[in-house]
């Protein structure tokens, strides 16, 4: 079983605390930053799972990364868009999951 090193870009993190920033709103501030963390832990298990998923059919993905993977996570509420390059899964964006239609 091949493992890889997570990295999250740039577009990802503001796509994280804009996440926070909506949950927050909703509840409580911790709430925003307790969702992130369930986030994290969920983009964690990349490393060991990235390589079963095929590259994905959606337009919204391939727009993102011409060898884009998505995953559903937190009930299928958002889209994990990521790539592999080397020993790096990097998580492109994390976006809804109504938009992957």
């Amino acid at each position: 079983m091949k493992t890889y090193k997570v990295i999250v870009s740039k577009t990802a993190e503001s796509d994280l605390d804009e996440i926070s920033f909506y949950v927050a709103g909703l509840y409580r501030p911790e709430s925003g930053h307790n969702y992130v963390n369930r986030i994290l832990g969920q983009l964690a298990s990349l490393s060991f799972t990235a390589d079963i998923y095929q590259n994905s059919r959606f337009a919204v993905a391939k727009a993102v990364h011409p060898n884009a993977k998505t995953v559903s996570i937190v009930n299928h509420r958002w889209t994990v868009v990521f790539h592999i390059e080397d020993q790096y899964v990097k998580v492109d964006r994390i976006i809804p999951s109504k938009m992957m239609m």
